[in-house]
């Protein structure tokens, strides 16, 4: 089946049980009875039993479900794929747990792509039955004790036309910045397929959204540390999109720091532990300083952080905090 046949199964399985949005994960855990939804997540493992097979998909961060495949869908257990998925759940009360039963799939790039055009198209439409406006100022939200204040807009990309109102809304939305997140990441690195770009973009989204991390920060930080190449490894050992050294990824959990998923989801939680620490530490969550040590303590350790009272006095942690620094001002279309 070509991409485009899958697309048009799928749409027509989504048409038939009029389904019009993904199923936030919140009200995915609240079904009682039986319902067809549609789920969107990551598979990360599969098993067969007496010639039945099923999937684990990762729909957030650490929360998986277990759905059932029919023949017609062993492609899903050919690896780590991000789906969406349209699924028949049963639950018999909410003392039990529920049971998820495949009905079709789709690549989830090849979905949002589809959604974009739908919307580009639903935006002309409306523009040319409407006097033209002035447009928004862009920028993904932040959570309060993260890095927001940064500037009124973004530069291009990671952007969307639309900017989410607040932190809640950022977060139920993400799939809307993926296309984008992956065009960015794609022009930095052209050897990425766009599968791998979809992945590592939504994984980049996904992660910041749980920390409360502003993910052009991370963009920032994953762009001067390998260039968006999964497989880049340093001299000293450092591996993967954030260059974790092999103690480090052991630390975050992160089994293969090659993985894709695993490296990023480690690199925004060690992220997300250097900035509480040193927004504690300065006492200024909007500032500039404790993004600042942030960057020395991931280069050059927390130990060396605290040792010198600040930015090592380490070329080569100087010249990456500068570094960073700049990419993330560029991303957030601050102009020095």
């Amino acid at each position: 089946m070509t991409v485009a046949q899958e697309l048009e199964s799928y749409l027509k399985t989504r048409d038939a049980h009029k389904i019009k949005s993904v199923t936030p994960i919140a009200a995915l855990e609240l079904v009682v009875g039986k319902r067809v939804l549609e789920v969107e997540g990551v598979v990360v493992g599969s098993v067969a039993v007496d010639g039945a097979q099923s999937i684990l998909l990762e729909v957030e961060p650490g929360r998986s479900i277990v759905v059932a495949l029919g023949e017609e869908h062993g492609w899903l257990t050919r690896g780590q794929l991000r789906i969406r998925a349209i699924v028949a759940v049963e639950r018999e009360s909410e003392l039990v747990t529920p049971t998820y039963r495949l009905l079709d799939a789709a690549f989830a790039s090849t979905v949002a792509k589809w959604e974009a055009r739908q919307r580009a198209l639903q935006h002309a439409k409306a523009q040319a039955q409407a006097p033209p406006q002035k447009p928004a100022a862009s920028r993904p939200p932040t959570r309060s004790t993260s890095l927001n204040s940064r500037a009124n807009s973004t530069a291009r990309p990671p952007q969307r036309p639309n900017p989410a109102p607040d932190w809640e809304t950022f977060r139920l939305n993400l799939r809307l910045y993926v296309p984008e997140y992956a065009q960015f990441i794609r022009s930095r690195n052209p050897r990425l397929s766009q599968q791998e770009a979809d992945q590592i973009a939504w994984a980049i989204l996904r992660f910041s959204a749980h920390y409360g991390v502003d993910p052009r920060f991370i963009v920032a930080i994953v762009l001067v540390e390998s260039g968006f190449n999964p497989d880049a490894t340093s001299r000293k050992g450092a591996a993967g999109l954030g260059q974790l050294m092999p103690s480090t990824a052991r630390g975050l959990g992160v089994v293969d720091p090659y993985d894709p998923i695993q490296n990023l989801h480690g690199t925004v939680k060690l992220v997300r532990g250097h900035l509480e620490r040193y927004w504690a530490q300065t006492g200024d969550p909007n500032g500039w300083e404790h993004v600042v040590l942030t960057l020395a303590a991931y280069n050059a350790g927390s130990g060396a952080v605290r040792k010198h009272g600040g930015v090592p006095p380490y070329r080569e942690t100087q010249n990456y905090v500068r570094k960073v620094i700049r990419v993330y001002k560029q991303l957030c279309g601050i102009r020095e």
